[in-house]
Formats: structure tokens, C-alpha cells, sequence
């Protein structure tokens, strides 16, 4: 892995807020740039002065145009016309350099460092979906590449994507990181916390069960003595269906640290027997608080379920939830909520409810992510046979 790539020093470690790297100070804080001018140096003692041109001269006038054949000369191998592309790069002579970059591209089609090159005009152009194809390049054979993952989130903060810029962020921040960098990669976290306004989703999967409708795998029952045979519907139901789950929010800011939360969640499952087709609808409001270190949800919320597209249930209730960051990395969510469901074909099931949650996530390594939650719920009714409770871990 090329130096370049990573966080050692260099120009990632003084850095502003607006942005990771500063072009002019590659070569003169990167071990690998410094390597590349050694090479060029030594060629300009044994080769003759068109080669020093190309190379050494501090004005647009004494460098070669970079109009070069498809094939560099022999004396020129490829690690020093990626060195002179770097060079050209601290010059700010960025289409010189892109030109170069490209030939060789054509060359070595997965070099890492003339990806995260190319990457890196791509950002100067503000061509940030190219840039984030080429870092993510990368990242297919260097996933724990800091440096690429600091690059990645800036592109993807830049382009408007937080959800995905707050993800590469968390991996990089969970490198060895220079203190200047770790206190900028925050700033940009603590940014996205409160700039993320609008999100959604959809995914789709097959829905296989082995027992759709929770029936007994006998076709007849015995109650106080007397047989009673059970109906095909009554029995175990096997099926295969489609599932999908839809998600979308509005989080706009009505104050400096306080937006509005509005959205809906839809999941349906769709069998061959609409007779067990099932679909919930759930729609929530309410106000998120972001602090420092703390995040707070108010939440109004409301649904219904339909079972064998037949109104089933309808729920309504109210949550407060927080979320404590310990650091960047680590958070700690702790959350409750009372609910009132009512069953429009079963009113002594009907009845209110509560329930409390608890949670943690954490970013131990630059590839990798955990979480895990705890959920304990309480569920009444009218008639108490029918009241329950869930712990779920």
C-alpha cells in the first residue's frame, strides 16, 4: 500500500474544516512523494536534459507538454510518471496531471494510487460521483485505507449524501488518526447530525413460512370431549410471498439545534393466498434535539394493520428517546414508549402498552461496524388471557 494512502502525517494532519488535504503539500509531507523526486533527481543525472524538463522546472514554461506517446519511454518507468503526475499535482498544473494519469490509468487499470489520484482532481473539479467511484476502487482491495475513507466521506458530504458521508467517517475515525484529524473528521460528524434533513429506503426479499397463520398441524381439535374438525384455514399454511419495506423522512430545521421529524414506514408481505397477505402502516412526527454529545426524539406516532387485507389492528401511542455519544465512535441509546392497539374484531384483546429499549453502537476498526439493542415490551388487554409481554435481544 502506498504511503499516500494513509494517515501518518503528511498533509492530512494540518488540516481546515472545509477540507482533508491541501494538493501543495504532498510532496513536501509525504514520505512517498519525497521517494518519487529522489527517483527523478537521480534520472536527471543520467539522462539527457529533455527528461530534466519534463520533470524539474518551476514554471509553466520549462515543463514538457504532457501530450506524451500512449507508451512511456523506458527510462521513464511507471512509478516515476506517477512521481511527475504528483509533482504536476503540487504545481496545481491539475490537467497536465490528469492527462498523465489517465495514460497510465490505461496501463494499470487497478493501481490504488493512480485511483486515488484521479480521485483526487475529481474533488478539485467537484466531480464527486466520479471521485467516489474511484475511491471506492480503492477500497475493494484496501478496505482499512484511512486516508481513501477520509476522502470518501468528504465526497459523499460534499455531494449531499450524509447518511453515507457519517458511515465512512465513523471507519476512518476509528483509525490512527493525528489528534488535528481527528478533531476535523468530528466537526464533520457533529455537522451531519444536524444537516441531515430528508432520508429513505426500500428493500425488497422473499418471504418464505412454514406455518403463515401460527395453525395447528392436526386437522381436528378435542375441547371439553367434543371433536371438533378444523377448517383448512384453521390449519398450518406454508407459502411463499414477496416482502418489501419502505421508509421516508423529513427532518426540516425550525430552530439552530432543533428540526422536525415527519415520516412513514410501510412493510407488507404478499402471498399466493391473499387470505394471509399482511401489511402494517406507521406515521410519526414529533421534534429532534441535537447537542453536543446528545440527541433526543419526541415522537407522536399512529398505525394500522391489516391482516388478509382486513383491517386487523389500530395503534397509537407516543416515544422519547435519547442517544448519548461517549465518543465519535461510541453511542449509547436509551429509549421507552406507551402505546394504546385496538382490535376491531377482537375488542378484549384491545388494551394499552409500554415499552423500553436500550441500545449501543460502536465503529471498532476501519471495516467494520457493531450494534446491539435490548427490547422489552408489556402489552395489556381486556381480557387478560390475552395480555403479553416480549424481551427481545
Amino acid at each position: 500500500m502506498n504511503k499516500l494512502l494513509r494517515v501518518t502525517g503528511g498533509p492530512s494532519a494540518d488540516l481546515n474544516y472545509s477540507r482533508f488535504a491541501d494538493f501543495s503539500d504532498y510532496v513536501t509531507n509525504n514520505r512517498f512523494a519525497r521517494i518519487g523526486l529522489r527517483w527523478i533527481w537521480a534520472l536527471l543525472v543520467l539522462s539527457a536534459g529533455c527528461a530534466a524538463q519534463a520533470v524539474v522546472g518551476p514554471t509553466r514554461d520549462n515543463v514538457s507538454p504532457v501530450s506524451a506517446p500512449s507508451q512511456p519511454a523506458a527510462i521513464d518507468s511507471f512509478e516515476v510518471q506517477r512521481a511527475i503526475a504528483e509533482v504536476l499535482i503540487t504545481q496545481k498544473k491539475y490537467d497536465e496531471a490528469r492527462t498523465k494519469l489517465l495514460l497510465l490509468e490505461k496501463i494499470q487499470p487497478h493501481d490504488e494510487q493512480v485511483q486515488f489520484l484521479l480521485g483526487l482532481l475529481d474533488m478539485q473539479d467537484k466531480d464527486f460521483d466520479s471521485a467516489i467511484k474511484r475511491f471506492h476502487r480503492v477500497l475493494v482491495s484496501q478496505p482499512k485505507a484511512v486516508r481513501v475513507r477520509l476522502e470518501l466521506g468528504r465526497a459523499y458530504f460534499e455531494s449531499g449524501d450524509y447518511f453515507d458521508s457519517e458511515r465512512q467517517f465513523l471507519f476512518a475515525r476509528a483509525g490512527n488518526l493525528p489528534p488535528a484529524v481527528q478533531a476535523n473528521v468530528d466537526r464533520y460528524l457533529n455537522a451531519i447530525r444536524e444537516l441531515k434533513t430528508l432520508s429513505f429506503g426500500v428493500s425488497f426479499g422473499i418471504a418464505s413460512d412454514s406455518n403463515l397463520n401460527a395453525g395447528p398441524a392436526i386437522d381436528s381439535i378435542s375441547l371439553y370431549g367434543v371433536p371438533f374438525q378444523l377448517s383448512q384455514t384453521a390449519q398450518a399454511n406454508s407459502g411463499v410471498g414477496l416482502a418489501m419495506d419502505a421508509n421516508m423522512e423529513w427532518t426540516p430545521r425550525i430552530a439552530k439545534q432543533i428540526k422536525w421529524r415527519t415520516g412513514w414506514l410501510l412493510h407488507r408481505s404478499q402471498y399466493l393466498k391473499t387470505l394471509f397477505d399482511d401489511m402494517t402502516l406507521t406515521g410519526y412526527s414529533g421534534p429532534h434535539i441535537t447537542l453536543k454529545r446528545w440527541d433526543f426524539n419526541l415522537l407522536a406516532n399512529a398505525s394500522r394493520h391489516w391482516f388478509g387485507d382486513h383491517v386487523f389492528t389500530d395503534a397509537y401511542g407516543g416515544s422519547l428517546d435519547a442517544t448519548y455519544y461517549v465518543t465519535t465512535r461510541l453511542g449509547l441509546t436509551v429509549g421507552g414508549a406507551l402505546n394504546h392497539i385496538s382490535y376491531t374484531q377482537f375488542p378484549l384483546q384491545s388494551g394499552n402498552g409500554s415499552s423500553v429499549n436500550l441500545g449501543a453502537f460502536y465503529t471498532p476498526t476501519t471495516a467494520s461496524f457493531l450494534q446491539g439493542s435490548a427490547n422489552f415490551a408489556w402489552q395489556g388487554a381486556g381480557d387478560l388471557s390475552f395480555a403479553n409481554h416480549l424481551q427481545q435481544f
